[in-house]
């Protein structure tokens, strides 16, 4: 073992990617997986942790709150809830005035608070909702 420890590191190539601020690192024990705005459908907030929905229907779980990722991923994410912010790429519809449909048919709450300001935001640039 004290061989390898000396060898020099010639062999060694290290790949370093651009970050963009659209990327997000999840922990899986050893690996880090790198989630770009574009793989994400919603994102769950559960204190200071948050739960991240990508579009292979998998979830993952970050140690920061969603107003930190939503700092980091510098994207048009739409918080919709408290608990609930939601990436309008994956929006197929707003049904009644409190629920989005996403990709995958997951329906999530509209506060009753932000209803009129998701409805402007989405009639101006996501849907023709009237």
């Amino acid at each position: 073992m004290k061989t390898l420890l000396n060898q020099p590191f010639e062999n060694l190539s290290i790949t370093t990617r651009k970050k963009t601020g659209n990327v997000i690192n999840v922990h899986l024990g050893c690996k880090i997986l790198l989630l770009e705005f574009h793989e994400i459908v919603y994102l769950e907030g559960d204190g200071n942790y948050t739960y991240v929905y990508t579009t292979q229907g998998k979830r993952y779980l970050v140690s920061k709150t969603m107003k930190a990722i939503q700092k980091i991923l510098n994207a048009d994410f739409l918080r919709i809830h408290k608990s609930y912010m939601i990436n309008p790429m994956h929006l197929l519809a707003r049904i009644n005035p409190d629920r989005v449909v996403l990709n995958g048919g997951k329906q999530l709450p509209i506060a009753r608070r932000r209803i009129v300001e998701i409805q402007e935001t989405l009639a101006g640039e996501y849907l023709n909702v009237g």
